[in-house]
């Protein structure tokens, strides 16, 4: 299972410097202006996990395979873009099955980068456009159940009802997340991929002067995401830059000095994770030793079947021991003599940091 990141703000939020953090790439234009990204840009991210290395000091293998989140940048959107200003929404669609998304706020004074730097106007701005993108789509989709809906079909009154609902949000100039929708509701509301629905992580992209997010900017953003069912973080997208283009000693001394004990990066990765339910469990050997990414209260099969969609069905049993007690004993053999190893079957909820190895039939 991958983890889709869609990243969007307003122009000169920073939001390109922080993608280029994230991909270890660095735009060949780091000047401001209007717009910022031309087209869509994707790319695969390896999640931080120390433990991987860890895990290949006990157990030998030829390689070692993080997982991975897809991280999309579109253009910077402005005012009425849900109406065709600036460049339109025609890039909203290439986010519109991200799983997340990261709003870049710009919490930074620089007057040499032009355009605002409240946090609250600049946000709102960009809610403001996905709202009316999803109002829009609603408002669609309800004029073509109606039809259905007024001869008493089921499904399309099912439909109607909770899309009524979705309309009735938005005209409030309320995120959809902001509001209760039964697992049912969300199943019919699925297909429509609407954008206020999503989980927001906000990204208070700080000065260096604010290198740990204290000053006042970041609490207004903190203030509004506490009011519509959002989380932050802070990070100085040019700090992070810089450090993803340090080589691995450079980099703890740089961070030493900043006292900083995770990356910014690392730290929106791993709170992305969370804010979506998600952890990790591993797989370990002589051919590799990789990261598997799992909703919490998924079962042994479900994790098997992430590895290749067959093992779901075809699951036995899982061999199953914690990454912990490799750490405390040192191998597999001193962890099955201990007893650690458990054998599980197809009701087991695996846990972050499981390690294991499935047994699947033909």
């Amino acid at each position: 299972m991958g983890l889709a990141c869609g990243i969007v703000g307003l122009p000169n939020s920073g939001k390109t410097t922080v993608y280029g953090a994230l991909t270890g790439t660095d735009p060949a234009d780091r000047q401001p202006h209007p717009f910022s990204t031309i087209e869509p840009k994707k790319a695969a991210v390896d999640v931080p996990d120390p433990r991987l290395q860890r895990i290949a000091e006990f157990i030998p293998t030829k390689k070692i395979v993080p997982a991975q989140m897809l991280v999309v940048d579109i253009p910077g959107l402005v005012a009425g873009a849900s109406q065709g200003e600036g460049m339109g929404n025609t890039f909203l669609g290439s986010i519109k099955e991200s799983e997340i998304l990261l709003h870049v706020v710009r919490c930074f004074s620089n007057e040499n980068v032009p355009g605002s730097s409240d946090p609250a106007e600049d946000t709102e701005i960009i809610e403001l456009e996905l709202l009316e993108t999803d109002l829009g789509t609603v408002t669609r989709n309800l004029e073509r159940v109606a039809k259905k809906a007024r001869v008493g079909d089921k499904d399309a009154l099912a439909q109607q009802a909770v899309f009524e609902k979705a309309k009735a949000v938005l005209e409030q100039h309320r995120p959809l997340r902001t509001a209760e929708f039964s697992e049912r509701d969300k199943a019919l509301l699925k297909p429509l991929f609407l954008l206020s629905i999503k989980p927001v992580l906000f990204i208070a992209n700080v000065g260096d002067d604010d290198a740990h997010g204290t000053g006042d900017k970041v609490a207004q953003l903190r203030d509004y995401a506490s009011r519509t069912n959002a989380s932050v973080i802070h990070l100085c997208g040019d700090l992070e830059a810089e450090l993803v283009r340090m080589d691995a000693d450079e980099r703890a001394v740089f961070m030493e000095e900043l006292q900083f004990t995770e990356s910014g990066l690392s730290r929106l990765i791993h709170s992305a994770f969370d804010l979506l339910g998600l952890q990790t469990y591993f797989t370990a050997g002589e051919p590799e030793v990789r990261a598997w990414t799992i909703r919490k209260g998924d079962t042994a099969p479900v994790g098997a079947g992430v590895i290749h969609t067959d093992f779901e069905k075809k699951f036995i049993r899982a061999e199953v021991y914690s990454y912990e007690d490799l750490v405390a004993l040192g191998s597999e053999s001193a962890i099955k003599q201990a007893g650690k190893l458990r054998l599980e079957g197809k009701s087991y909820e695996l846990r972050d940091g499981d390690i294991c190895h499935f047994l699947i039939g033909n």
